[in-house]
């Protein structure tokens, strides 16, 4: 079967159903007035009596009167009291039958609104107020149990007050009178259609409504879904009233509200159906917007007065246009093979059908204890629009996925890309680096080994130098060639490293030259923010002191010491001598001296001269910040 042919099977078969349905709801929709067989060989139907009509009853009027008018159940006191508002007391009389077991309760299918229940005179039961601001029971059945003690093997009278409404279809639906055991089942069956399944169908309503509200506003806006949970969540309110035995306000303003939202509901999801289908006609949707506000207004000016009534011939024009828009949406379905269209379609063609059926009760066509089925088919409308929410989403849910999948295969492209630039940046900077350090060494090497064989050939051929000079000449080249290869070291940026290197270099020149080294070095916290170059340019500063004091102070010792200095915020590293001695002007003019200034500026270090050792020779002073300034 080809894929449009599964769309027409699939249609047709969920259209059927639907008419189906609803022929079932109406021909074999469960009348419990009727009795069960077990009820109808061991109970009694009380069909016939007499009724007594009283604003209030009094208690002379609970025994038989030949004098009162004969009755017939079902009754309705629109048809045969109109306008009366009050109590009716139903009498029936019957006597125990030998066929029968002896009756122990009484089952009452319809009774609008209350009743209480009186057996020979004594009260066996009762549901609700029978004065004033009456209790809610019209959709409940009522059983009552009683002692057999009560009865009389003949001319038993058994007493229904029922307390109702004017021109609210109030009165009493047939009786049925047996023992327990067979009402029993009957009642709970009935309690089950007529109270249990609208508390049901009204929390379906209720969630479906608010979810589709919720919800509505991340789906399409021209898909009308907000109208359909609007309509849901009137159509959960109107049902309240089935099960709720209460009203939160009075009995007139209750009935024109409750009643007014049968308009709101056929105009909200009226709404909403043209809104799906996608129809252009403005004045189909100003029409229903208008209906709804006109029967508001008109059902709150009857204050009450025939409000039944009212209501059905409000709803009753209503209905063609409705049956109309829902072929509209059968069609919709049919021309463009949706299926979500078919099941809204289907489910909607049912409530409308079993809408019509439940407002025949109103006009007598069915039984007055008939169960109301139009709450029930709502379970089935409400859920194709859950269901159309869900395929949306699912939908949405598909795509969403579709643009994460997108954005990821782009985000690892853009990572990937990322990473690329990232290596060709950290190549560059690497051969940056290796760069820099190339011109460093050139420069240091310029700076210190070139510099002093310039000057020593510039003073060679000024006079030749001696063999002692020239061993001089050639070590300070060396030093600086190896202070150079020791700033190549991994661990050059630890000072106390470098500092015990540089010892190591130059000790054995210092004691080939007689003079004395004293080391007083303590441990140091970590320089922070300097590079290797820095501490590179500040060994550059000792080994300057060193040369000079090796070529001019003519000393025998020589000490450094290095600690750390206020609050350990700096270190002061200090190389004195006891030579000879430095002249202030020499200090100012000397280029060594100039050279190390310069140095220790840079680094952002203070460079002071202080008295040599046992107040003798030169002294220099430097202080080194522990973190380096930016």
């Amino acid at each position: 079967m080809s894929k449009p042919d599964r769309f027409h099977f699939w249609f047709a078969c969920w259209v059927i159903s639907a008419v189906l349905l609803a022929l079932l709801g109406a021909f074999k929709a469960p009348v419990h007035a009727d009795g069960n067989a077990l009820l109808q060989t061991q109970g009694t139907l009380l069909q016939r009596g007499s009724i007594h009509y009283a604003g209030v009853a009094q208690v002379g009027d609970l025994a038989w009167n030949p004098s009162d008018p004969p009755i017939e159940l079902p009754d309705v006191w629109n048809n045969t009291q109109p306008n009366f508002e009050g109590q009716a007391l139903y009498k029936f009389r019957f006597d125990l039958q030998a066929d029968k077991p002896v009756p122990d309760a009484i089952f009452l299918p319809r009774v609008v609104m209350n009743a209480h229940v009186f057996l020979n005179g004594s009260k066996i039961g009762g549901y609700g107020q029978v004065t004033g601001e009456l209790s809610r029971y019209w959709n409940f059945p009522l059983m009552f149990q009683f002692s057999t003690a009560l009865l009389k093997p003949t001319d038993n009278v058994l007493v229904v007050q029922v307390a109702g409404y004017k021109n609210y279809r109030s009165g009493l639906g047939r009786v049925w009178l047996g023992p327990t055991s067979a009402i029993e089942p009957l009642y709970c069956s009935a309690f089950r259609w007529q109270v249990t399944g609208s508390m049901l169908a009204t929390l379906v309503a209720l969630g479906a409504g608010l979810l589709l509200a919720f919800f509505s506003r991340y789906a399409a806006s021209d898909q009308g879904l907000l109208f359909l949970g609007l309509a849901v969540l009137t159509f959960a309110l109107r049902n309240v009233g089935y099960f709720t035995t209460w009203a939160p306000l009075p009995h007139p303003i209750w009935a024109e509200a409750v009643h007014s939202l049968h308009a709101w509901f056929v105009c909200l999801y009226g709404q909403f159906l043209l809104r799906y289908i996608r129809h252009p006609s403005r004045l189909l949707r100003g029409t229903l917007w208008g209906y709804a506000v006109l029967v508001t207004v008109a059902t709150f000016a009857l204050s009450g007065r025939d409000i039944l009534q009212f209501t059905l011939f409000v709803l009753a024009p209503v209905v063609p246009l409705f049956f109309i828009l829902n072929l509209m949406l059968l069609r919709h379905a049919w021309l463009y093979r949706d299926m979500e269209a078919t099941l809204l379609g289907a489910s909607s063609m049912l409530f409308v059908l079993l809408s019509v059926r439940d407002l025949s009760i109103m006009v007598d066509a069915l039984p007055i204890e008939s169960v109301l089925l139009s709450q029930y088919t709502g379970i089935a409308l409400f859920g194709s629009g859950c269901w159309i929410l869900l395929k949306r989403f699912s939908v949405m849910f598909r795509q969403l996925q579709d643009v994460n999948q997108s954005l990821n295969s782009q985000l690892s492209l853009r990572e990937r890309q990322l990473m690329d630039q990232f290596m060709k940046i950290r190549q560059i900077e690497q051969q940056r680096t290796k760069d820099e350090e190339r011109r460093r060494i050139m420069q240091d090497i310029h700076d210190g080994v070139g510099s002093s064989l310039v000057s020593a050939l510039n003073e060679n051929e000024s006079r030749p130098l001696s063999r002692d000079e020239m061993t001089t000449v050639l070590q300070d080249c060396l030093d600086d060639l190896r202070l150079a290869i020791d700033s190549l070291d991994p661990q050059s940026d630890d000072l106390l490293a470098l500092l015990g290197n540089f010892r190591w270099r130059y000790e054995r020149r210092l004691r080939l030259s007689g003079i004395e080294l004293h080391w007083r070095v303590r441990d140091i916290p970590t320089l922070k923010g300097y590079r290797s170059r820095d501490l590179f340019d500040l060994l550059r500063i000792v080994q300057e002191a060193f040369g000079n004091i090796l070529k001019h102070a003519k000393a025998q010792a020589i000490e450094l010491s290095i600690r750390p200095l206020d609050g350990r915020d700096r270190l002061e590293l200090c190389i004195r001598d006891n030579g000879c001695g430095l002249p202030a002007d020499r200090i100012q003019a000397g280029r060594g001296m100039a050279h190390m200034a310069t140095r220790a500026r840079s680094l952002g270090l203070v460079l002071e001269y202080t008295e040599g050792l046992d107040g003798q020779g030169f002294g220099l002073r430097i202080l080194i910040p522990i973190q380096r300034q930016a």
